[in-house]
């Protein structure tokens, strides 16, 4: 097997990739943007034109590890749903009863009174099948759209991922829309008290078992953090309160909106927000997120096509298809031992193109390889931000998505380019959580209540 020098070997492909690769000076400006952008999200008169606007949570407290009881919850994630039933009853010991449910198009896309009629009907049937329909246990749901919270059980859909209609619970309120499709159903009772995000729920997870956790990460179709700030910087939360601080779902997706990304957006990010459902906003995400780290990787390759330089003769059709090349094809043909390209010839196969050359091949996967990295360098300057604006001794970090789980070598770049960026003072650990985000939810449904 040749031991390839893609500088040399594909200068091509070299020259299209070297503006994904960000120096380490760029990575710490977009740090800085970041730090000063989730300070204006968090501030009273500069939260409206921050493109990190670091919705209040609602939560203040962090378990204990000694709480103990049943409590429902309801994940909600673009493509399915998983209602649970949650019983923590010793410490480190979790019991999980769950059922997953695939959201249908047709459910997806139609009006907002079926989609959550659907989603009631389904909690019902849980419900009644763990015979625990009578009990009025406290449910709480996590939540992986953009959602402004107002209070712990008022979240207001702020839009749906691509996929879904339901336009009119956009401006709405995620737990009333339920508790109202749930009212139907009189032969149950549940007391819906709460709704959270994906990543504040994974923080809230990992801390029943880990003190120290004080981030929640997602890094998967979507990117989001959550973290804990001291209520004293919350300029927009204006109740009385003695609790010291508050879980903030940065929402830092759409950071890059006001400008901070430009000098380091590529031709290829710009066809990408161009053809997304969504043009002009996002632009952090579809850097990192699985669906766009697809996108990018074909359009380079369609490029790189086009010039003559790579599967030369090889058919176009299936390729030029967008949104065709999937995260799963990526982490298949990163997935091979190095210099093996077994893995990256069977998705070349998938798209019609046989018997390629083994520098063909390599092209490919290093592609993938710079596309990949530059995600994690670019969440790694995220997490770099929250870590030094925390600036405590040592904490844990939950992650959960697919991005961070299943590709190969990401682990160790986001780990790598965050200690990097993080002042050497501040000790992190980065964990893959094992307790779904929905735990951490039914956590907070069991904690709304015990403090009422």
């Amino acid at each position: 097997m040749t031991r390839y020098h893609p500088e040399t070997d594909f200068p091509e492909a070299w020259k299209i990739l070297k503006p994904f690769m960000l120096s380490d000076d760029a990575l710490v400006t977009i740090r800085n943007s970041m730090t000063r952008e989730l300070l204006n999200g968090l501030g009273k008169d500069t939260h409206s034109r921050s493109s990190i606007p670091s919705w209040l949570s609602y939560v203040q407290q962090l378990p204990s590890g000694d709480e103990r009881g049943r409590f429902l919850a309801l994940e909600m994630w673009p493509s399915n749903c998983r209602i649970m039933l949650v019983k923590f009853s010793s410490e480190n010991d979790i019991y999980m009863s769950s059922k997953c449910v695939i959201i249908p198009h047709t459910i997806a896309a139609s009006r907002g009174t079926i989609l959550f009629n659907f989603l009631a009907q389904n909690i019902a049937l849980f419900v009644k099948a763990k015979k625990v329909e009578k009990d009025n246990l406290p449910m709480g749901i996590a939540f992986a759209f953009d959602l402004n919270q107002l209070s712990l059980d008022v979240g207001i859909l702020i839009r749906w991922t691509q996929g879904y209609g339901a336009q009119s619970a956009i401006g709405k309120n995620v737990v009333q829309l339920l508790r109202n499709a749930l009212d139907e159903f009189k032969d149950i009772k549940i007391n819906l008290n709460s709704i959270v995000n994906i990543s504040t729920g994974s923080l809230m997870a990992l801390a029943w078992s880990c003190p120290d956790c004080r981030i929640g990460l997602m890094v998967g179709l979507v990117t989001n953090a959550a973290y804990v700030e001291h209520v004293d910087a919350c300029e927009r939360f204006e109740e009385d309160t003695k609790r010291p601080l508050m879980i903030v779902n940065t929402d830092w997706g759409n950071f890059g909106s006001n400008g901070h990304l430009d000098f380091v957006r590529t031709e290829f990010d710009k066809i990408i927000d161009e053809q997304s459902n969504n043009p002009g906003m996002k632009y952090y995400e579809k850097c990192i997120s699985a669906l766009n780290l697809g996108e990018l990787v074909r359009l380079i390759v369609v490029r790189l096509i086009d010039m003559g330089v790579i599967f030369k003769g090889a058919s176009m059709q299936s390729l030029r298809i967008r949104w065709k090349m999937e995260m799963k094809s990526i982490l298949a043909i990163e997935s091979d031992p190095p210099n093996v390209y077994i893995q990256a010839q069977k998705v070349m196969d998938k798209f019609g193109i046989h018997n390629c050359s083994e520098r063909d091949l390599a092209t490919l996967r290093f592609i993938c390889k710079i596309v990949g990295i530059r995600s994690a360098k670019l969440v790694a300057a995220g997490l770099a931000c929250l870590i030094n604006r925390m600036s405590y001794p040592r904490i844990s970090i939950a992650v959960e998505g697919g991005v961070y789980r299943l590709y190969p070598t990401y682990q160790e770049n986001l780990y790598k380019y965050t200690l990097m960026l993080t002042d050497p003072h501040n000790k992190f650990e980065i964990i893959a959580s094992d307790d779904s985000p929905g735990v951490g939810a039914a956590l907070v449904a069991g904690l709304a209540l015990s403090s009422k």
